[in-house]
């Protein structure tokens, strides 16, 4: 028995005419009256009752007939929810972000995304390089928000958002004169700096982007989140490199200055296993895409 046989049979039953249920099946009726003959044999009952007036369904014929309806009601709902998950309209999401994205991308991308696909579960997960692109490579996370600065050939990076690097320095430090402050004016200044064993990129690419100015810089205080380190040049600690995302935070008593000399972008990516990337990774890379332009420069690519 093939599905078109169960249709075949829906159309006669229905219209309780041959004639008509082949035109509206776009069919001959001798074929059709062959098709309904082969099936009544393949199934040993006898479905319609015919006579040169009219036709009628027997008993089984119409035991058969709730059956079937029930039977393509599944069926499509299969279909339905198979084309939905291929838009990537359902199904669910794990979202592993780098804590500083928390500031840009995260809220906008998270939002939206929620807002054009309600039926997804989405789960968050924050976690920073390099642990989060080793779960993209086990499969424990689908997508990742991450800062840029590392390359992992299992994953493709498609950066998304670029910011400036800010100076973040205390409200009444000298410095907050300047308009914007270039990197070897901060040659002799205390550094609030994040912990490597916590925010290791990021720490890497402050001590290299000094280093590449001249100095070392002289940290005289570690922390482990965004919110410490702006906390502590608060404090009068020092001063810290952040990206321009964190500008908003305790500005009462800290000043935000474009770093110059050299400009250096902090680069947010959308990361994703190399292979073939669900419709759903699909979908929350093209929202991404989009919520960049609210959250900063778009990167053409």
């Amino acid at each position: 028995m093939e599905l078109r046989h169960l249709r075949y049979f829906v159309t006669v039953a229905e219209e309780l005419h041959f004639a008509r249920a082949a035109e509206r099946l776009h069919m001959a009726q001798q074929p059709l009256s062959f098709q309904i003959k082969q099936l009544e044999e393949e199934l040993g009952v006898t479905l319609f009752r015919r006579t040169t007036r009219r036709v009628e369904l027997t008993e089984a014929g119409r035991a058969l007939l709730a059956e079937v309806y029930v039977a393509l009601d599944h069926l499509r709902l299969g279909v339905e929810a198979a084309r939905s998950l291929e838009r990537g309209e359902t199904g669910s999401l794990v979202i592993g972000y780098a804590s500083m994205a928390l500031y840009n991308l995260v809220p906008l991308a998270v939002h939206h995304f929620r807002e054009r696909f309600p039926a997804v579960q989405v789960t968050l997960r924050e976690l920073c390089s390099p642990e989060l692109e080793e779960h993209l490579l086990k499969g424990t996370f689908d997508v990742g928000l991450a800062i840029q600065g590392m390359y992992e050939p299992g994953l493709i990076y498609e950066t998304v958002l670029r910011e400036q690097a800010t100076v973040a320095i205390p409200r009444h430090h000298p410095l907050a004169k300047r308009r914007q402050i270039p990197l070897r004016a901060l040659a002799t200044e205390p550094f609030v700096m994040y912990e490597r064993a916590q925010r290791s990129l990021i720490h890497d690419q402050i001590m290299a982007l000094c280093g590449g100015a001249g100095f070392s810089p002289n940290v005289v205080q570690e922390a482990a989140s965004e919110q410490a380190v702006i906390g502590l040049v608060a404090a009068g600690v020092g001063v810290a490199l952040v990206s321009t995302c964190m500008s908003g935070l305790r500005t009462e008593e800290v000043a935000y200055r474009p770093l110059t000399d050299p400009e250096t972008p902090v680069e947010y990516a959308v990361v994703w296993k190399r292979e073939h990337p669900s419709p759903l990774v699909r979908a929350f890379l093209n929202v991404a895409r989009e919520v960049s332009q609210q959250a900063g420069s778009r990167i053409k690519s």
